[in-house]
């Protein structure tokens, strides 16, 4: 094996073996430039597939999978329900409420601590979901109606007028307050508004570290 003159004498006279081949070499007999023309292709990312998502469209063609996260919903809460109740019988050893269970034929059982908290998780993960689904459904619900009173106002000859994102924005306040006012959830909603922006106010107050530095 001829070996090659080393351009600088600082420079070993052949590749160490210590350094391992790449595995993205370029095979014998082929050259670099042989599929530099060709590349992957991901449909989700090409000029084809982009576009605007239509949100309204897309939550009414899977409203299947939020109707199926409401009975989750709705089982996490019942076995949470069985487990407390399972836990506190438990602890207390009261005889009246196992007579109790074995009337009714409920064979509910204590969870562990570590399982309540785990679907004591999930279920404010979920309801945080259905919340904001809810939330986005309703939005939806006021623009479609406002849209239905300016074509029905066009249609009578009118002047159309576009409501800007604030006075909409305002409507559905009120609509929410409307809604918790009869409800009953107003006192605790207003609570835990005061309660977030109390804390807001104490994080953006100096501390003793901003006067040390």
């Amino acid at each position: 094996m001829e070996i090659q003159p080393r351009a600088n004498k600082n420079r070993p006279a052949q590749q160490s073996t210590k350094r391992a081949v790449s595995t993205l070499r370029v095979a014998p007999g082929l050259s670099a430039s042989a599929g530099a023309g060709k590349s992957g292709r991901d449909p989700r990312f090409d000029a084809v597939s982009k576009g605007a998502v239509d949100e309204h469209a897309w939550r009414q063609k899977y409203g299947f999978v939020f109707d199926k996260q409401r009975e989750e919903v709705r089982q996490l809460k019942s076995t949470l329900a069985s487990a407390k109740a399972a836990a506190k019988a438990q602890h207390a050893g009261a005889p009246g409420a196992k007579r109790k269970r074995r009337k009714r034929g409920a064979s509910a059982a204590a969870l562990p601590p570590h399982e309540v908290e785990a679907l004591k998780l999930e279920l404010s993960r979920k309801s945080n979901q259905l919340m904001a689904h809810d939330q986005a459904a309703e939005r939806q619900r006021l623009k479609s109606a406002v849209r239905k009173k300016e074509v029905v106002a066009v249609a009578a000859g009118k002047r159309p007028y576009y409501k800007k994102a604030r006075e909409i924005r305002e409507e559905q306040l009120t609509e929410q307050f409307q809604q918790l006012e009869k409800s009953g959830r107003l006192d605790n909603y207003m609570a835990k508004k005061r309660k977030q922006r109390a804390s807001k106010q104490r994080k953006a107050l100096p501390t003793y570290s901003d006067y040390t530095t």
